[in-house]
């Protein structure tokens, strides 16, 4: 258990579902559950994760070039795109839930 206030730096998780602070190494909180939250709902309702490549290497990049450069498919609805968005922001203390 990971209490509220403390950072693991262990790297762990599926690449498409990595949180930004994951890949940096630069310590993580259950923030990264929240970003990971976000990357199953876009999965849920599209098929595919927001952040995928052939390799993990070039997933990791996509996921740190951040959610605004998701192209989000024309049939999702406003308030799904808003939830992931705020779900997988980059700054994890902004992230939905993480207060």
């Amino acid at each position: 258990f990971i209490g509220y206030s403390s950072k693991t730096w262990t790297f762990c998780g599926t690449p498409e579902y990595v949180a930004p602070e994951i890949v940096l190494n630069r310590g993580h909180d259950r923030s990264v559950d929240y970003w990971a939250l976000g990357v199953l709902i876009h999965e849920l309702l599209t098929g595919i994760p927001p952040f995928a490549a052939a390799d993990p290497m070039k997933t990791y990049n996509i996921i740190l070039k951040g959610i605004d450069m998701v192209n989000f498919p024309k049939h999702m609805s406003r308030s799904a795109v808003s939830l992931i968005k705020r779900l997988c922001r980059d700054i994890p203390s902004e992230r939905l839930g993480y207060q």
